[in-house]
């Protein structure tokens, strides 16, 4: 039985064996009280640290729902997560509450660990950081609830009791477990990957030849192939005990009671009588630049296209009421697609606006009993929580709120600001004014990028904290990035994404207006005469990371301190270091080959080429692995004594998640500025950074 069950070894016990081994410190993970005292205090970086999350936190819109209603819609599940520093992991439980009330949380399990993705990128499997969705999956009878837990940094399948709270069944995978579900019968469905080993195995045989340099390298990350991608799910079936196990049948998978394969695409069909299916249709199949139409299927063939301009285009997720009377859909609309709009449609009249607003609401599940959304909730000022929405007024009401102190703690105002770039895109951002100014009423600006939806917390990346640094005395402007300037192309010639990358790369195009939205918003946040011209910061990380490259080299006088998570782009790091995959992908957007001519190509972007207009301090903090795409740009800078430092932080990827990690850079970011923006002196433990930054400002 083991053997056909390729890899795996299994294990049951009870609850309490499930917790024996979790710290003491994760124990209290719903205990708001050990957060400390909020009172009249600002945000500091240990309350950002301690926030408890349900769902990661990207910064925008979730792909999916972290929420899981059970089968009779009275109980919700989710996995909540708690950085530690301390400890440097994630606290993490599985708790439910009740849907309809703001009953006590009951948390079922608890541990530690944090499962991270590992996604296909240019045919190979990348790991960048980002963590899963960790989605619990109820059996069919809401007795059993099985998630995703992290074993000895492996992913594994866990089935706890819905009644007792025990831990029934931990899968032993010697491969990570990607995905779990229920058949109708109840026997738990649960995918691993055992080609994974096999295709690690084999690498191992090449080395002993060595291996033979091709697309499968990332040389910053390793020295070693990537393993072809995706990786096939093999899903096995069982007893919520763990018995009986063996490969899934093809009618357990089809008949899978909750999901563990998604179909692709927004598809919704109605309960009920009514067996209407909603489906969202590209206008101009394969053309990335179509307009998405919603259409309807009744179930004698009739198909119907909404054409109101409230069904056109930007829609994010729909859901039918109970009795399939009405379409709920909630879409990004208004100035620069800054608002989300949630509309009712009973399919006889035009659609109804429920309600419209800057927040992010996301990972909406329906409750088909009480016709109900329960969703996830974020303000500017206020980190995610479960609220539930009417879906007759679209009224809001709270049902559990994981960080309810965050509250108490006090911070400067916020305002959404909008305008218009060079070239007539609708631009955004948020504002953050620190809650005390001094007597002149000028203060410096720091620049988080490049996404600006919900809690502001700290940029793509979560590494620059926005309300600490304004609690630090820093106005913060959070800016969303402007979209593709491929999408401001309207004659048609853009249909793929090889002709996006084009029309983007083609004279700097895209930077250009990512950078004129940029200027566009501190030129107007400083004609209210409140910010400092001289003491203008900047930061990001990834895509944010090149747009402070930009910055620099075509607004050299505007900013006086930078600082960036990973390295800048150079002609030659750019396309070696990324492997041989990436560099192709560069040169189907129109970068040089290495053999070409370069100079006219980067003049408008390479720091190198421009080291006569960068004067200005730069903190590079980045991952061990993509340390070696700065290594170009920090060598050039150092050997012309540019006042540079370099941070890397070992077993990290483009996105960062140690805690000791994010803590350390938080606060070397505020450290960083309050030293070169508001020329503070640092505390006595930092003696030797504040020796460094003080030879470098005397060499500046």
């Amino acid at each position: 039985m083991l053997a056909a069950c390729a890899g795996f070894i299994v294990a049951a016990s009870h609850a309490e064996a499930a917790t024996a081994e979790t710290h003491d410190v994760c124990r209290n993970l719903v205990d708001d009280k050990a957060n400390g005292p909020g009172g009249e205090r600002g945000v500091t970086t240990a309350d950002l640290i301690g926030l408890r999350d349900i769902g990661p936190n990207l910064g925008t819109d979730l792909p999916s729902s972290p929420l899981a209603l059970s089968p009779d819609g009275k109980r919700l599940a989710f996995v909540m997560s708690r950085a530690d520093p301390a400890l440097n992991d994630y606290c993490q439980a599985l708790v439910t509450i009740d849907a309809s009330s703001q009953a006590p949380a009951r948390i079922l399990d608890l541990g530690t660990g944090l499962i991270i993705g590992a996604p296909t990128i240019r045919g190979f499997r990348r790991i960048n950081g980002s963590p899963i969705i960790n989605v619990p999956r109820w059996s069919s009878d809401g007795r059993y609830i099985a998630y995703l837990v992290s074993i000895r940094g492996i992913p594994q399948a866990r089935v706890i009791s819905t009644e007792s709270g025990s831990m029934l069944f931990t899968t032993a995978s010697e491969t990570a477990v990607r995905q779990v579900g229920w058949t109708p019968g109840g026997r738990l469905l649960f995918g691993n990957e055992p080609q994974a080993a096999q295709l690690e195995a084999e690498i191992d045989l090449r080395g002993r030849d060595g291996f033979l340099y091709d697309d499968s390298f990332v040389p910053k990350r390793d020295a070693r192939p990537s393993i072809a991608g995706p990786v096939p799910i093999e899903f096995h079936s069982s007893t919520a005990f763990g018995t009986d196990i063996r490969r899934a049948s093809n009618e357990e998978l089809s008949a899978n009671a909750n999901g563990a394969i998604q179909l692709k695409g927004l598809f919704r069909r109605a309960a009920g009588s009514q067996r209407i299916v909603a489906q969202l249709v590209q206008r101009e199949l394969g053309s990335i630049t179509s307009p998405i139409d919603l259409w309807l299927q009744h179930a004698d063939g009739r198909r119907r296209r909404c054409d109101n301009y409230r069904c056109a285009d930007g829609i994010l997720n729909m859901w039918w009421t109970a009795n399939g009377r009405k379409l709920l859909f909630l879409r990004r609309a208004g100035w620069g697609k800054s608002e989300l709009q949630l509309y009712s449609w009973d399919m006889k009249s035009v659609p109804v606006a429920l309600f419209s607003t800057d927040d992010l609401v996301t990972g909406c599940e329906m409750d088909s009993d009480s016709d109900t959304l329960i969703c996830l909730h974020e303000t500017s000022i206020r980190p995610r929580r479960i609220v539930r929405i009417n879906v007759n007024t679209g009224a809001m009401t709270a049902l559990f709120d994981p960080n309810p102190s965050f509250r108490n703690l006090s911070m400067g105002s916020v305002e959404r600001l909008h305008w218009i770039n060079d070239i007539g895109i609708e631009s955004f951002g948020d504002l953050v004014l620190p809650r005390k100014r001094p007597p002149n009423g000028k203060v410096p600006l720091v620049v988080v990028q490049y996404l600006t939806r919900g809690f502001l917390r700290g940029g793509v990346g979560d590494e620059y904290p926005i309300f600490p640094l304004a609690e630090h005395g820093f106005a913060v402007l959070s800016l969303q990035r402007p979209p593709d300037y491929y999408t401001t192309v309207r004659d048609g010639s853009v249909r793929t994404a090889t002709d996006a990358y084009a029309v983007n790369q083609t004279n700097w195009n895209d930077r250009r207006s990512v950078h004129s939205a940029l200027m566009k918003g501190i030129h107007l946040i400083v004609s209210r005469g409140y910010i400092d011209m001289d003491r203008i910061g900047i930061t990001g990380l990834s895509d944010g990371t090149s747009t402070v490259q930009f910055a620099l080299v075509n607004s050299p006088d505007l900013f006086a301190a930078a600082s960036v998570s990973t390295g800048f782009q150079e002609a030659k790091s750019t396309q070696i270091y990324g492997g041989s995959a990436w560099a192709a992908e560069l040169l189907a957007m129109g970068y040089p080959s290495l053999k070409g001519e370069q100079n006219y190509f980067w003049q408008n972007f390479s720091i190198e080429r421009n080291i006569e207009k960068i004067h200005l301090p730069i903190l590079m903090q980045v991952s061990d692995n993509e340390y070696l795409t700065a290594m170009e740009t920090y060598g050039v800078l150092r050997a012309n004594n540019r006042p540079i430092e370099l941070y890397i932080f070992p077993n990290e990827d483009h996105i960062k998640n140690s805690p000791t990690h994010r803590l350390a850079i938080y606060n070397r970011n505020i450290r960083w500025f309050e030293f070169w923006l508001n020329q503070q002196s640092l505390p006595k433990k930092s003696d030797p950074e504040h020796s460094r930054w003080s030879a470098m400002r005397t060499e500046q």
